[in-house]
């Protein structure tokens, strides 16, 4: 038994170079959750939380081995503690034989039978006492084995994890305000982001709204403007878009106007003077004056007609080119979509006639002037506008002298504030259709570069069967601005021409005569072509004497 309990210490001193060997491991253990933290804390966005859980981590981390260790200390006192006492209760018991041995010895030897009857019972006594020992020293060597085992589980995954998730729940505890304090300020920001992508989006969808307003209204003034020229450079508008837009359903020739009420009682003016109380121009503002360059007019007659109207237009259009047309409102019925394409593509829409018939309208001034009002009626209900110009079908000295009338119409319709314009220019083609395009183009061309005048305004027609007239076209805009004449439209303070016909005719305007203006306006094309051209140098040279 003594041997036994010699090498006791020496177990008992492993034991303790064990424990301490597990806790260097738990310590080393307890180093690298340390340094774990570290790296997480550095990769957090928000610094001071991840600094603050570093610490509690490392804090919870050394209370963990100190109490580790004094486990393990407390464990080895109290082995230290229960080792001797097994000893001295087994010196103590061996004493007690001892002395109950000595009076059994000095009794008599009757008693001896006796003592060694009790000898037995004593040595199963301390058989007991050792089993008993011995299942103490079990007892401690599980108590140490299961601490061993709880300080290695200490260093396992479970506990690490378990140690982070009370530090961090301990970290909330103790600063639950600055935690609170960052979520909400990551909230603001977050707010704040939106409110400024949403602003940035609509600045930016304003912006090219904007833009492509400004671009529309830009596209819109510019189109107006691109005819406009030194010359030419006329602001007011055009003769077909006066102000006085359609405002009731009574015929514009009816409705009673300034003009009319000023002459209502003028008991010295013919009768027809007083019909059509509507039937009245506005005068032009400044005064008409030769162009300071030359520019052409390009007008067209007879017209609309759905074979060379809508051709016109869209070589105009592609020319950037604007024109005027006289039209015969006869011929409105079914192109009623071309008369408003007219107005809206700001070309310039005047009066020719509502029948194109010189018996008919030239018999007396009633008979024009009644023709003239079915025209102007027509035009106004069908675009809301009062014409302002007027062309005499074969012009003013043609037909309308033939039949002894001139004097008293012109008198009447210049009265009644219309201007009619004449031409001084002439593509020929109203003389049977017997050239060909590019012979229609080398007239006008010629014509209009020699004329003598710097308003040149340029006779073309766009009725049916004059389709070489839309085929030379092109070659005739680009002639003529080759020879660097500017392509206008006739407006209220246009110059206007007119034809040279008698005494009567107002000085200011003497210009020169030409062949008129249809096939059915002469006796022989051929002749009335040569007479054009031989008038028209006569009548230059003296338009020249008299500007």
């Amino acid at each position: 038994m003594a041997d036994e309990f010699e090498t006791k210490p020496e177990e008992e001193q492993n034991k303790r170079e064990q424990a301490k060997r597990d806790l260097a491991d738990l310590q080393k253990l307890m180093a690298q959750v340390q340094g774990d933290s570290s790296a997480k804390s550095d990769r957090d966005t928000q610094p001071e939380p991840a600094k603050q859980e570093a610490v509690s981590v490392d804090e919870l981390i050394d209370r963990a081995a100190s109490e580790a260790e004094q486990d393990v200390e407390s464990q080895d006192a109290e082995q230290a503690e229960q080792a001797p006492e097994i000893p001295s209760q087994i010196d103590e018991t061996q004493s007690d034989d001892t002395e109950t041995k000595k009076p059994q010895e000095e009794q008599s030897k009757p008693e001896e039978s006796e003592s060694e009857s009790t000898e037995p019972e004593a040595s199963e006594t301390s058989e007991e006492k050792q089993q008993a020992e011995q299942e103490q020293r079990e007892q401690v060597l599980n108590q140490q084995k299961r601490r061993r085992q709880a300080a290695q589980a200490a260093a396992g995954t479970p506990i690490e994890l378990d140690l982070r998730k009370k530090t961090a729940e301990k970290t909330q505890k103790q600063q639950p305000h600055k935690t609170h304090k960052t979520h909400k300020d990551a909230r603001l920001a977050r707010k704040r982001r939106r409110q400024l992508i949403r602003m940035g989006t609509v600045l930016v969808v304003f912006l090219v709204a904007l833009v492509l307003i400004v671009s529309i209204v830009r596209g819109i003034a510019g189109s107006g403007k691109k005819d406009s020229g030194d010359a030419g450079k006329q602001t007011t508008s055009a003769v077909s878009k006066n102000e006085n837009k359609k405002d009731n359903d009574t015929p514009a020739s009816q409705q009673e106007s300034k003009q009319y009420l000023a002459i209502k009682d003028d008991t010295t003016l013919p009768d027809y003077a007083k019909k059509y109380p509507g039937m009245y121009a506005t005068a032009a503002t400044t005064q008409k004056k030769l162009s300071d360059k030359k520019v052409c007019y390009l007008t067209f007659d007879d017209g609309p007609s759905d074979t060379c109207t809508p051709q016109i237009l869209d070589i105009l259009k592609k020319y950037h080119v604007k024109a005027t047309f006289f039209v015969v409102t006869s011929e409105i019925d079914g192109n009623e979509k071309l008369i408003q394409r007219i107005i809206d593509e700001g070309h310039t829409l005047c009066i020719h006639a509502n029948e194109h018939e010189y018996k008919k309208i030239y018999a007396s001034p009633e008979a024009y002037l009644e023709d003239f009002a079915a025209a102007y009626d027509k035009i106004y209900a069908l675009t809301g506008y009062k014409v302002q110009g007027f062309r005499f079908p074969g012009g003013s000295n043609g037909q309308l002298n033939h039949y002894g009338n001139y004097d008293a119409i012109i008198k009447e319709m210049t009265r009644r504030g219309f201007e009619y314009y004449d031409w001084n220019a002439y593509d020929h083609d109203a003389e049977g259709g017997s050239y060909s395009a590019s012979q229609l183009a080398q007239y006008a061309v010629h014509e209009v570069s020699i004329s003598s005048r710097n308003d040149v305004i340029l006779l073309m027609h766009d009725t049916y069967g004059k389709e070489n007239t839309v085929k030379a076209l092109p070659s005739i805009i680009e002639g003529i601005q080759k020879e660097g004449i500017e392509c206008l439209p006739i407006t209220k303070t246009t110059r206007p021409v007119h034809f040279s016909v008698n005494e009567n005719t107002p000085a200011e305007y003497t210009e020169e005569t030409s062949s008129e203006d249809s096939a059915k306006s002469s006796d022989s094309s051929s002749k009335s072509g040569k007479s054009s051209e031989s008038s028209a140098k006569s009548s230059s040279s003296k338009s020249e004497t008299k500007n």
